[in-house]
């Protein structure tokens, strides 16, 4: 990743409205994150800097989780590329993909070959860094809302992308060599399909630290990841908020919650 730039000050936009939650603190466990949903029930109701925090919060645990997992038990894997997790985290990982399937979308892996999955694997290490990026990821996504704000469809949508392509459809395995591109990526995609209007190339690629080719074939391969199944919906950003919330948690695998309708 390249070295970030400097966004002008004239050139910023007001930031994103903060809705009923507030503004949390810079850092926050699980249980602070529940109490901060707890008795949301619209996701209308959550801030774009709860959706941030929980964006983040998110993106850190799938790298923590897939980190120590063996590289050899993928062949050719250097990092980028998943695998079928065979260890005491698979059955930890499985239950968080509780919510991240809609109803009509396909069951992962039925709908394509393991040639195709493989290429896809292969075609994740586009979101490489040569080396991890000096910031963390939370100042990176902060920088990123302060000189181009993103609404909190955008930031929850991004979210379930890459939740999606990295439990349900295994075809990016995170890493803090990726997580960067592939946030930029995702909010990108995010806002070109939820909002009327996004900031032009150029200043996404400048704020993101990225030339304005690399953030085109960011984008493209974004997309191929995700197998262009970006629609979503309201009940389905409010469950993926309430994912990162064990009480408050899916237990459905609809996207919508056990016994609603």
């Amino acid at each position: 990743m390249t070295q970030v730039q400097s966004a002008s000050p004239d050139d910023v936009k007001p930031p994103a409205p903060v809705l009923k939650l507030g503004s949390p603190p810079d850092h926050m466990d699980a249980a602070g994150l529940e109490s901060l949903l707890k008795g949301t029930t619209s996701v209308f109701e959550i801030s774009p800097d709860t959706a941030l925090l929980l964006f983040c919060h998110n993106i850190e645990k799938l790298v923590t989780q897939f980190t120590d997992l063996p590289l050899a038990s993928f062949p050719g894997s250097n990092g980028s590329t998943p695998f079928e997790p065979r260890t005491p985290r698979e059955e930890l990982v499985a239950n968080q993909t509780v919510g991240l399937r809609c109803g009509d979308s396909h069951e992962a892996g039925h709908d394509r070959t393991e040639e195709e999955t493989f290429q896809l694997r292969i075609l994740s290490r586009k979101f490489l860094s040569k080396k991890i990026p000096p910031i963390a990821l939370k100042d990176y996504l902060q920088r990123l809302q302060k000189y181009c704000p993103m609404s909190t469809a955008v930031l929850l949508a991004a979210s379930v992308y890459i939740s999606k392509m990295v439990l349900i459809e295994k075809v990016v395995r995170p890493s803090p060599k990726n997580m960067h591109r592939l946030v930029l990526a995702g909010l990108l995609v995010a806002t070109k399909a939820l909002e009327d209007l996004s900031f032009p190339h150029s200043r996404v690629a400048r704020v993101g630290g990225v030339s304005e080719q690399e953030l085109s074939r960011l984008e493209v391969t974004f997309c191929f990841l995700a197998d262009f199944e970006l629609r979503v919906d309201a009940q389905m950003l409010l469950d993926e908020a309430r994912r990162h919330c064990p009480q408050d948690a899916p237990r459905s695998e609809t996207g919508t919650e056990e016994g609603s309708h």
